[in-house]
């Protein structure tokens, strides 16, 4: 849904004209929220109050109803949605719904997996750690360090982006791990989640552990990401812990 969401305001952010037809990502914003089925037949009856409030005052069932009106009267007055369209409403009512719905999901992780260790001495040029983070928008960033005779050294960071769809995904799968916090002296991970608060995106949950592959995400997720020999939660130098 969050998705479908997303690929609607980026089409008409960059200038989208209603032609012969409407185009299919379009569509798709009202067959998503169909399927979100927030609404009982008896709050369409409500109608007039919710389109006489300001977008920006509307609850998410109020946006849901709205947008799904805009979608439903365009069966008995033709070109209506593209009216609302081109006035640049259904971007608001698009915008104001996200705001809504991503208040309450993840924005970001960040990923610090550590292998040091008392049981393996690390040589010289030796990737030692990672540093992942993962953001809601697509774009991921990954520094990594290596063992110098000076000591642990960051490297140049590296940046890239991945769909949305992916992003959302594994922010969604992050958020359901349900380990717990445990003291981990050496060769484990901490996972930061942040969501948005007040229009910044805020630290809302930390988890310290060791487990090497949580759910048997590791694999998964470096299927995703454009970034070789990637630890994930793992990348131990043992092999059973990959």
């Amino acid at each position: 849904m969050i998705e479908s969401i997303h690929a609607c305001v980026d089409l008409l952010h960059v200038g989208y004209r209603v032609k012969d037809a409407y185009d299919p990502i379009i569509l798709n914003v009202y067959h998503c929220l169909k399927m979100e089925n927030l609404n009982d037949e008896q709050y369409m009856l409500h109608i007039d109050s919710v389109l006489n409030k300001s977008i920006h005052d509307l609850n998410e069932t109020e946006v849901y109803t709205y947008i799904t009106y805009v979608f439903e009267k365009e069966n008995y007055v033709p070109s209506f949605l593209k009216s609302v369209i081109e006035s640049g409403m259904f971007k608001e009512l698009l915008l104001r719904y996200l705001s809504l719905k991503e208040s309450d999901t993840l924005q970001c992780v960040k990923l610090n997996r550590n292998l040091l260790s008392k049981w393996h001495y690390a040589s010289i040029s030796e990737e030692v750690a990672q540093n992942l983070t993962i953001s809601a928008n697509g774009r991921v960033y990954l520094t990594r360090y290596v063992m110098s005779k000076e000591g642990v050294q960051a490297l140049k960071t590296q940046q890239a982006t991945i769909s949305k769809e992916d992003a959302f995904a594994i922010l969604e799968a992050m958020a359901s791990l349900d380990l717990e916090t445990k003291e981990v002296e050496e060769n484990g991970w901490q996972l930061r989640m942040y969501k948005n608060v007040g229009g910044k995106n805020r630290l809302v949950k930390t988890i310290v552990h060791d487990e090497k592959n949580p759910k048997g995400f590791n694999e998964w997720i470096r299927s995703l990401l454009p970034f070789e020999h990637l630890f994930v939660f793992g990348g131990s130098y043992y092999s059973w812990e990959k």
